[in-house]
């Protein structure tokens, strides 16, 4: 019986190693800004919507939320993770939903987000000041160098705005702009380039990160307060994932409108055995996209650089894939198999599992295992006494 995710897996890889850079996030970065730009992918700021991006080309608002979630999580030590509620209408970007769940953004009202138009210096310091608002984070005002008084176009700034640039020109977050022969500027209805957006991002977070009101006031700099964002019970798991007393989806109409694409990261193993980076696309429960983006981020940081050619979620007909809350990778060196009486396995699904013999075979306690076991999944290579599922990762166990 052929695996449902064959064929499109197949094609989604193909597509990934002939449309994606195989290195760095961004590309076209200005020689001034490499050093901000590197700064900012080791912070863990950019995110994967940016990949093939250019640096220089205008960021958009549904980019800059992707960036200011991120920059949440480094100044707060939380994790986030977006509902599966539908705030815009012409917007379902997991981090834009994210962003407006934390107060960090509103939308152009009637439901309207407008997730392509080119985001407003102020707005881009509306939303950062957000952030600390979000994170508990008091940024009272500081005798700097900076002050928001040098620039001539102070009263060009909107009212909503004026708190956010006083506290990021405070703290040197945002600098004036010049050209050739003018006065600098802070130019609050200009726009930001990539670059520089990651640039200001970075900045934001050098000055606030570990100042959040949320941290531990105990002397000990070794103690760190435990994440408990993540569910630790089934009932936790299914309020996550359907809401408060929901249920399972019944129809392939309502699983889909409950699903999202996501991309992520991925080694790819080349014929010299060398390995190269990539991006994979899923159909996702939209409720555990920020886990399944944290999952595969482990695995590609992990230092097996565990290479992935074929991985799939979602998939009407077929248990939990029916729900968006189970992922299969690389199926045909990792079996579906049957466990017959004198303990031998008969393949259903796929050829053979050989860790540390083939390459795309999943061991147990590897990277991939202890990625998704750590974010709260089970593994069919261990999960039951009826048959082996090396390939599959479930939410839910099943």
């Amino acid at each position: 019986m052929p695996h449902p995710f064959f064929r499109r897996a197949g094609t989604l890889a193909l597509l990934a190693a002939l449309l994606t850079p195989q290195a760095g996030a961004l590309s076209n970065v200005s020689a001034w800004a490499q050093e901000g730009v590197a700064a900012a992918q080791e912070a863990g700021l950019i995110p994967s919507s940016l990949e093939t991006r250019s640096a220089t080309g205008a960021i958009t608002r549904a980019e800059f939320c992707g960036i200011a979630v991120n920059a949440y999580k480094a100044v707060s030590g939380k994790a986030v993770f977006a509902s599966g509620k539908k705030p815009f209408r012409d917007c379902d970007d997991p981090s834009v939903v994210a962003a407006y769940e934390l107060g960090l953004v509103n939308g152009r009202g009637d439901g309207i987000f407008d997730p392509d138009a080119e985001i407003e210096r102020q707005d881009l310091c509306v939303m950062l000041y957000n952030i600390l608002d979000a994170a508990g984070i008091d940024a009272a005002p500081i005798a700097g160098d900076a002050c928001v008084e040098d620039y001539p176009d102070v009263p060009e700034i909107n009212s909503y705005a004026v708190d956010a640039m006083i506290t990021m020109v405070d703290h040197t977050v945002v600098n004036g702009i010049s050209a050739a022969g003018q006065t600098t500027v802070l130019a609050p209805s200009g726009t930001a380039t990539r670059e520089q957006a990651l640039i200001m991002a970075t900045r934001f977070c050098s000055a606030f990160e570990g100042t959040s009101n949320n941290s531990s006031d105990t002397t000990d700099d070794s103690w760190k307060e435990p994440d408990l964002t993540l569910p630790q019970t089934e009932e936790e798991k299914m309020e996550l994932v359907y809401g408060v007393g929901g249920q399972k989806y019944q129809t392939a109409e309502e699983a889909e409108a409950n699903m999202v694409e996501i991309s992520v990261p991925v080694w790819r193993l080349q014929e010299d055995g060398t390995k190269t980076s990539g991006t994979a696309y899923l159909q996702v429960n939209r409720n555990l996209a920020s886990i399944y983006e944290a999952v595969f981020e482990e695995i590609y940081n992990g230092d097996e650089q565990f290479p992935i050619k074929d991985v799939g979620c979602y998939s009407w007909r077929t248990g939990e894939h029916s729900q968006g809350t189970a992922v299969d990778i690389n199926w045909d060196e990792n079996m579906e198999a049957t466990i017959n009486e004198d303990g031998s396995l008969t393949p259903t699904t796929g050829s053979y599992w050989l860790p540390g013999e083939d390459p795309y075979s999943i061991p147990e306690g590897g990277d991939v295992y202890n990625a998704f076991i750590s974010h709260g999944f089970l593994w069919g290579g261990n999960a039951w006494r009826s048959k082996r599922d090396y390939m599959h990762f479930s939410y839910f166990g099943t």
